[in-house]
C-alpha cells in the first residue's frame, strides 16, 4: 500500500512551538490546548496571513519543534519495509532541506523510513487526496470530510484539539499515538 505521513501534528508538535511564539509576540496565554479548530487563527483575531508567517518561521528553523511520539521512527521503519511510506506535508518546497533534517535529527531516514518527501500547497485544505495515497495518516479535520467519499483510501486521524469534531466512521479511524497506528495497519493489511 502507498502511505502518505503528514509532518505537523504527526511527526512534529509544532503547535507547541507556535504558541510560544504567539504568545510571546503578542502577550498571550495560548496553550495547545486552546487550539479546538484547524483555523484557530481566525479565533485568535490575527489575519491568515500573519499567522502563516509563524508557520513560516518555524518552518524555516525546526529545531525547537518537539518530537511527538518517541514510537514513530521504528513504526515508520516496519511500514516502510512491506508499503511505500511517503512524508507529505503542507509546506513550501523551500521548506525540504530543513524537514529533512528535522527527521534526520530523529532518526527519520530517507529509503529507511519513507521513500519521498512530498510538499503541497496549503490550498485547498484537502490538497493531499489528490495525491494517489491508499493510506494518509493526518491530522487535518478537513481530509477526514473529503476522504469519506473516496473508495479504497483510508485516513488514520490523528487525535489532536483541533480535529475533535471529526466523525470518525468507515475509512475515517481515530489514532492517538503510533503504537494506536501499528495496531491499525495490523487490522488494514
Amino acid at each position: 500500500m502507498k502511505v502518505a505521513v503528514d509532518i505537523d501534528g504527526v511527526l512534529l508538535d509544532i503547535i507547541i512551538e507556535y504558541c510560544k511564539i504567539f504568545n510571546k509576540r503578542y502577550g498571550t496565554h495560548y496553550q495547545k490546548k486552546d487550539v479546538t479548530s484547524w483555523d484557530f487563527f481566525k479565533e485568535w483575531n490575527i489575519d491568515e496571513e500573519t499567522a502563516f508567517r509563524i508557520f513560516f518561521e518555524i518552518y524555516a528553523n525546526s529545531s525547537n519543534v518537539p518530537f511527538i511520539d518517541s514510537d514513530a521512527p521504528d513504526i515508520l521503519k516496519k511500514l516502510n519495509k512491506s508499503h511505500e511510506v511517503s512524508i507529505v506535508s503542507a509546506r513550501l518546497p523551500e521548506y525540504q532541506n530543513e524537514i529533512v533534517k528535522k527527521l534526520r535529527d530523529h532518526n527519520i531516514l530517507h529509503k529507511v523510513h519513507y521513500k519521498e518527501v512530498i510538499l503541497l500547497h496549503h490550498y485547498p485544505s484537502d490538497i493531499k487526496l489528490r495525491e494517489n495515497f491508499d493510506i494518509y495518516i493526518d491530522d487535518n479535520p478537513n481530509l477526514a470530510e473529503s476522504i469519506k467519499n473516496l473508495k479504497g483510501r483510508t485516513l488514520l486521524l490523528y487525535d489532536q484539539p483541533w480535529n475533535q469534531h471529526s466523525i470518525c466512521e468507515n475509512n475515517v479511524i481515530r489514532v492517538y499515538n503510533w503504537k494506536d497506528i501499528a495496531l491499525k495497519f495490523k487490522e488494514l493489511e
